[in-house]
């Protein structure tokens, strides 16, 4: 923690070694107000630390974390904001990694490095908007990732650029934003004093996938089998699932279950004519626990309706009349994977 309290009841930030040399008061706390000491060595930033057990607003620290808030005040300044590190919040017991305050208007930054539940984060976001504040979360080093996936899920959000993830390498020096598009990721890469732009496009992983869906009858996994199950009972094979559930997926992280899985459960479910339109938009709403706690559950879930009717549209396989979707020609199954596979070739 960058932020102490003295003992005539000032707030002191540490902002330097140098700093940190002069200071022989005695401080506390801010939030539980028990006594704190001053780290100044080498290796981390100057900090003040519990000399007992941290208290939970202001747990212990890893360098990653204290050069984020660092990195996020200067950043802040350099865009025109007033930056004030480690806000407390008395009223949701809260205390805020870095706050930029501009024409009257707060909005909080949360640098989360260590593990943090989707709950914890949901409950943190929560009391910030009790208090009509904006939360903007960005995630550490332990959740770097080449691909966004569950892990990453529980920071997505949603503003008018669409779908997004925020990155920091305090180390490196780069906040990376992450703009989650149907068929790529275009990521800008902000360093102090340059910005870059660059595109990576997903790759189609068809053959992958497919013997994926094979391990998976293979090892008994539930939601395989409980597919599987709703399969059989049409004659199916889960394993032969036609390809275009694996073709140009919507590649966003939080949902219940995978998307080649809603795809395949939707197929089971529509594959006579007509398709009521109220009917197929009901069929999303049984998915709605995602792991989105920044995004509607909905949102994600239109997102993923929209890009599988598109996709069926493209191919061919529907048209849309006033009321209904009208299979112009189902997709194939297949009878196996290997069926499967030999058709690709």
């Amino acid at each position: 923690m960058f932020v102490a309290q003295a003992e005539n009841g000032r707030l002191v930030t540490l902002r330097d070694h140098q700093q940190a040399k002069a200071l022989h008061e005695r401080f506390v706390c801010p939030a539980c107000l028990r006594p704190v000491g001053i780290r100044n060595g080498a290796l981390m930033p100057a900090h003040f630390y519990h000399l007992g057990p941290p208290c939970a607003a202001s747990e212990a620290e890893s360098l990653p974390h204290l050069l984020g808030k660092q990195w996020l005040a200067t950043l802040g300044e350099q865009f025109g904001y007033r930056s004030e590190l480690e806000v407390y919040y008395p009223a949701i017991k809260q205390r805020a990694d870095v706050v930029w305050l501009r024409g009257g208007k707060r909005t909080v930054l949360e640098y989360q490095c260590s593990p943090l539940s989707v709950e914890a984060l949901a409950r943190r976001t929560e009391g910030y908007a009790k208090l009509d504040l904006v939360v903007i979360w960005i995630a550490g080093p332990r959740y770097f990732d080449r691909w966004p996936a569950s892990k990453q899920a529980k920071f997505l959000r949603y503003t008018a650029g669409g779908f997004q993830l925020l990155f920091l390498d305090p180390q490196a020096g780069v906040l990376s934003q992450w703009t989650l598009h149907a068929d790529h990721i275009d990521q800008r890469l902000q360093w102090p004093n340059r910005v870059q732009q660059r595109r990576l496009d997903y790759a189609e992983r068809l053959v992958a996938e497919a013997k994926a869906v094979q391990a998976g009858l293979r090892f008994r996994e539930p939601k395989v089998m409980a597919l599987q199950a709703q399969a059989a009972k049409q004659g199916l094979n889960v394993a032969g699932v036609p390809w275009v559930v694996h073709q140009q997926l919507r590649h966003l992280p939080g949902l219940v279950l995978p998307e080649w899985q809603l795809r395949t459960w939707w197929l089971l479910q529509f594959q006579t004519a007509p398709i009521q339109k109220a009917a197929e938009a009901a069929f999303w709403h049984q998915f709605s626990q995602v792991r989105t706690p920044l995004v509607p559950a909905q949102a994600v879930l239109e997102a993923v309706r929209r890009q599988w009717l598109a996709v069926l549209k493209q191919a061919g396989y529907l048209q849309e009349t006033s009321l209904f979707w009208q299979w112009r020609q189902p997709p194939n199954w297949y009878a196996t994977v290997n069926e499967k596979l030999q058709q690709l070739r």
